[in-house]
């Protein structure tokens, strides 16, 4: 019986790339240097002085099996694998798991690849060495590997959101940050330590959604962080391409036209809808208010326009022209 549990029992390959391995291994090793602990450093340089001995067409593979074998008593080749028991979803189908050099900390990230069969991790190297966040950060990378996995979570990884490369960053910024604060509130909720606490992604939310009213952007937060469930790809890609639907996240016994006009009075949000050409727009030009020949112009067309209102690039550019400012 416990030879077939044995049979049974599913193991993940985790294989690391060899720049990263032989990175963490040197730093790791300078750490210990450093910290007067010799013992490893000088068996290390020594078996690897020896290494020089060899013919040439040797030494590669005996510098990688040095290297490898020092990854290991040094005990960085438990991190991911320790993190991975947390998740049994995803080691019940993953076949392999390919850890990568992310080469800053921004480059960390993770993504599912041949059909939900590998998962590739890039994490900085520093992390290794320092062991305090490293594991926060995979299980970070896990959650949102968990989502991808997830056929609910509708995960598009080709997904195209705008032929601008200006929109094209700022939506995919404010994905990034939506999808963040659904696996940290996720896993702060279970008790587990993340990248981020609450007040650290309230803060960052806050810088992306200035404009939007105090009270309006502590519910939408909440919202987001206290949800059991995460919000699935779609939903995620149609907040981040339209500002008034985050606002409808804090709708409750008041209207989600009443939340759009009390934000208005801050200045148009990037990311909602023109008033003149009725396309959202991230780039609003606010100096067309203080111009009185191009606001007579404009008026002609639109008599209920209010600076408040806003006026996008496009429309600007075209409403100066016929005010021969241009």
């Amino acid at each position: 019986m416990a030879k077939l549990q044995e049979e049974d029992t599913k193991t993940i390959d985790i294989m690391y790339d060899q720049q990263l391995v032989d990175d963490i291994v040197y730093k790791g090793l300078a750490k210990q240097e450093v910290a007067g602990d010799l013992e490893l450093y000088k068996e290390y340089h020594e078996r690897r002085d020896a290494i020089y001995e060899l013919e040439q067409e040797k030494r590669a593979k005996r510098f990688k099996e040095l290297d490898n074998d020092f990854f290991n008593r040094l005990g960085y080749d438990v991190y991911v694998r320790e993190i991975f028991d947390e998740y049994p979803d995803i080691e019940e189908v993953i076949e392999e798991v390919h850890v990568r050099r992310a080469t800053t900390r921004q480059n960390e990230g993770s993504n599912v690849v041949d059909e939900g069969r590998k998962v590739i991790i890039r994490l900085y190297p520093e992390l290794f060495i320092e062991g305090k966040e490293i594991r926060r950060v995979i299980r970070h990378e896990l959650m949102h590997v968990s989502d991808m996995m997830n056929s609910k979570f509708e995960y598009n990884v080709n997904e195209e959101f705008s032929q601008s490369p200006m929109e094209e960053r700022i939506m995919r910024d404010r994905y990034r940050l939506f999808w963040d604060i659904s696996v940290d509130g996720r896993l702060v909720t279970k008790g587990l330590e993340t990248t981020a606490t609450r007040e650290e992604r309230k803060r960052e939310f806050d810088s992306f959604f200035s404009k939007i009213p105090e009270g309006s952007r502590d519910l939408i937060f909440s919202t987001m962080w206290e949800a059991e469930e995460p919000m699935t790809h779609n939903k995620m890609v149609e907040l981040s391409k339209d500002t008034n639907k985050v606002l409808a996240l804090a709708a409750g016994s008041r209207s989600v036209e009443e939340l759009v006009e009390e934000t208005k009075e801050l200045g148009p949000l990037p990311g909602t809808t023109c008033p003149l050409c009725g396309f959202p727009s991230f780039d609003w030009v606010e100096e067309v208010a203080e111009d009185e020949d191009v606001v007579k112009v404009l008026k002609e067309d639109f008599p209920d326009w209010k600076p408040q209102d806003g006026v996008c690039s496009r429309c600007a550019e075209y409403y100066k022209i016929r005010a021969g400012k241009w």
